[in-house]
């Protein structure tokens, strides 16, 4: 990958196209949906009708549902120091400071395509990593979980300032650390055997591995809910924020219908700012009103003892959250990872190696509950 400097306009960056027809990760296939026509998969995939026929040697227009069709589409990346980024990248470097933010440039649809596009791209390449190195036992075959990156859209979460190692300042924001964090968890539950899902996406964002910590994510607000049909209402308010926290339940009780109840799993994941607790992880189980749910904390316990590194103890705690309410999952959790108040965690949540540890920490939880069931 390749850096850029402060403050060259984007259009000057190094591009590169992803074009892997065959092998790679962006050969991407879709299952037809009933109500599905080429016309409406090709305008999704932002194909011609014609281009998609040829890919599927299709001789007719008729499809059924059911039936997996070929989707090719090249996403332009964009190498940086805190990238990479797809379809396009921030007009800022690094986050400037604790108010920067940069609008949308598309329509929340839009970015949806885009997201969903990543997406799939993203399964195709563990696909094929699975059969290049043999699939390992699917400890989770069976299961549905859904991950909940904390934030997102209109709403960045904590931004904290930092210092580099020469005392300059430097920004993190919440959101856009959790959900890289987000997407190393959701591969490694895909290689494990369970079906996953998102309630929020980001149309430029996969798995970044950031070179130097020094050089920040930036709070870009085009984050959309994994919902089509939501999105299609062409206004800023549909993005995530906390006015609409509830739809991140709705998307997950949608994944899991007609799923094994007692196979079902939610966790939310956020990287506190809070000075009246110490640093360390904290896991937060469902208390509404003085009701516990028992399965909850459970799971909340299991993955407490998952998190703790030494010197390092885990909390837990039961609180009446809007994302736990009315969830349909067995057991449903939030994970504070990080308590970005502390100026050592903030730093640490910056390493994307620290990331993908916590990633790890995470999982072992998962895997540890769900070897009690």
């Amino acid at each position: 990958m390749f850096g850029f400097r402060f403050f060259i306009p984007v259009c000057l960056l190094w591009l590169t196209v992803i074009a892997l027809p065959d092998a790679g990760a962006l050969t991407q296939t879709y299952k037809v949906q009933r109500g599905d026509s080429l016309w409406r998969i090709a305008e999704r995939f932002n194909i011609s009708v014609d281009e998609l026929k040829k890919l599927n040697n299709l001789r007719s227009n008729r499809i059924r549902a059911g039936q997996v069709l070929r989707v090719r589409a090249q996403i332009p990346e964009f190498p940086a120091e805190n990238g990479p980024y797809y379809f396009y990248a921030p007009n800022a470097p690094a986050q400037q400071s604790l108010t920067y933010r940069e609008e949308p440039r598309f329509s929340p649809i839009e970015d949806y395509r885009m997201a969903q596009q990543l997406l799939q791209a993203l399964n195709a390449e563990i696909d094929a990593q699975q059969k290049q190195f043999g699939r390992r036992k699917q400890v989770l075959k069976g299961w549905k979980i859904v991950l909940d990156p904390g934030h997102g859209g209109r709403d960045p979460g904590a931004i904290v300032s930092n210092t580099d190692g020469v005392n300059r300042a430097v920004y993190v924001v919440e959101h856009e650390y959790v959900y890289d964090m987000a997407l190393r968890l959701y591969k490694k539950l895909r290689f494990h055997g369970a079906d996953v899902d998102l309630t929020v996406i980001a149309p430029n964002h996969l798995i970044r591995e950031n070179l130097r910590a020094t050089v920040t994510f930036v709070h870009e607000q085009n984050e959309v809910y994994n919902d089509e049909a939501f999105n299609r209402t062409d206004a800023f308010a549909v993005r995530p924020g906390r006015n609409n926290i509830n739809q991140r339940v709705r998307i997950a009780n949608r994944f899991f219908k007609g799923a094994r109840s007692n196979r079902t799993l939610f966790v939310s994941i956020h990287a506190d700012n809070s000075p009246n607790r110490p640093k360390g992880p904290l896991v937060i189980y469902p208390n509404i009103r003085g009701k516990v749910d028992a399965e909850s904390r459970t799971f909340a316990q299991i993955m407490q003892k998952a998190l703790e590194e030494p010197g390092m103890p885990a909390q837990i705690q039961g609180r009446n959250l809007a994302v736990l309410r009315n969830n349909d999952a067995h057991a449903e959790i939030l994970v504070e990872i990080r308590n970005v108040h502390d100026k050592g965690e903030a730093w640490a949540l910056r390493f994307h190696q620290r990331r993908e540890r916590d990633a790890d920490r995470i999982l072992q939880g998962i895997l540890n509950y769900v070897e009690k069931k």
